[in-house]
């Protein structure tokens, strides 16, 4: 399908994509805030580097282990429900983690953040999917332009909120107030006609939808992509700002602009990237987004001082550029192999495989720098992982189907509307 017949799709179906992008700015926003108070975090509840590591990671723990039957659940017995309870759950788990005082209560409710957040992001990314097949990498590059808003936004408020109180929590409070108040908001907003377009796995039984999806070459190269990809991403984002909090001087004020730009403004261009992965290929924007993560890392980690803010951002900016871009182009590969209806599927086999690897770049990380030093575990975890990922991208085949012919999905909705 054509761009422009994007935009004679009826307005209720663009404002279900404006609620789904709207949605991952606040999921981002509530996920990366964590990490620039982790510093103010350990030394209330007294962590050690290992545990630090640990607490930033383990949200990616439980995304993992209920990414899979997300999918399917959702594929199954309706996305809309799935979504809310999603975004309910996120803002709930925010506030509950200011109850804690031990590395164990802090941990627990991480993981059970990450386990409501995993549902939204799964579902998400099979709606927005499957609504525009020819386009899919464009429109998961939206999705990705506002998970950027929020993870600017958030990370930069909280920064600046900790600072002015010196108190970890209270920002936390109120972004997760803020996630549930918009949570409500879905219940009315979201439609189920338009969001729950996936119906022939509904008379399919699971283990026979895994062994179909499971054996698809595709789905695998999508997690290969998303597990070089996201170990360098969360590793970073969950250390990086205690790592130069502790080490390079950083305030909090400064990380929460730093990281904010890295992992906010950085991704603002996921959807003009989408768009030329749409047009050209996957595999040579992924081949030079991983080059471009390697060389940023490098002068970021090793020759930029944090005197030259202008080029710190700047090159921090495109970091984030390539870190987003290949994030949605993991999921997009996977989604290229297989069947409309088996992209929730797909995706979730995506989400779980990569999200239960990157829990261990914190503990990683953490041991690392104990052992060999913090520049050491920063070249490990990011710069190799991206190296090796240059090399894939080489080897790899293109998956994208260019002759992709009318889009199914979108012709049919436009269809309901007019009845």
């Amino acid at each position: 399908m054509s761009e422009n017949k994007i935009f004679k799709v009826p307005k209720v179906i663009l404002l279900q994509l404006f609620l789904l992008a709207l949605g991952y700015a606040f999921y981002s926003a509530n996920r990366l805030s964590f990490g620039i108070g982790l510093k103010s975090v350990a030394s209330q509840l007294a962590l050690s580097t290992l545990q630090i590591g640990t607490l930033g990671t383990i949200f990616t723990l439980g995304q993992a282990l209920i990414d899979i039957p997300a999918g399917y659940i959702a594929d199954r017995f309706g996305r809309k429900r799935m979504l809310v309870m999603g975004m309910i759950g996120m803002g709930i788990t925010t506030m509950l983690v200011t109850t804690s005082s031990s590395f164990s209560g802090a941990a627990t409710w991480r993981f059970l953040f990450g386990a409501t957040e995993g549902i939204w992001n799964i579902v998400m990314y099979s709606v927005a999917g499957s609504i525009f097949p020819s386009a899919r990498a464009m429109l998961n590059g939206l999705m990705m332009t506002f998970y950027s808003v929020g993870a600017y936004v958030g990370p930069s408020y909280y920064g600046w909120n900790l600072e002015v109180t010196g108190d970890w929590k209270f920002g936390l409070l109120t972004m997760g107030a803020a996630t549930v108040v918009f949570a409500v908001i879905l219940i009315w907003g979201f439609k189920a006609r338009y969001t729950d377009q996936s119906k022939a796995i509904k008379q399919a039984h699971l283990l026979e939808a895994l062994h179909t999806v499971g054996a698809n070459r595709i789905v695998w190269l999508g997690v290969l992509i998303q597990i070089l990809n996201i170990v360098p991403y969360w590793g970073f984002a969950s250390m990086g700002p205690y790592l130069f909090m502790t080490y390079k001087g950083f305030s909090p004020v400064d990380a929460g602009q730093f990281f904010g730009i890295i992992y906010g403004i950085g991704g603002l261009s996921s959807v003009v990237l989408g768009y030329f992965a749409d047009h050209f290929g996957r595999k040579p924007m992924i081949t030079f987004l991983a080059s471009l993560n390697t060389i940023c890392a490098i002068l970021i980690f090793h020759f930029i001082p944090q005197s030259s803010e202008v080029l710190l951002y700047l090159v921090g900016g495109l970091m984030g550029i390539g870190l987003h871009a290949i994030y949605v182009l993991g999921y997009t590969i996977a989604q290229d192999g297989v069947k409309p209806h088996q992209i929730g599927l797909a995706t979730g086999i995506v989400g779980a495989s990569s999200y239960f690897l990157s829990f261990f770049s914190g503990p990683l990380m953490g041991y690392l720098t104990n052992a060999a030093g913090y520049l050491m575990a920063l070249d490990i975890v990011v710069v190799a992982f991206e190296a090796v990922l240059i090399v894939i991208a080489l080897v790899m085949a293109e998956t994208q189907n260019k002759e992709t012919g009318n889009d199914e999905v979108a012709s049919n909705l436009s269809v309901e509307v007019q009845d």
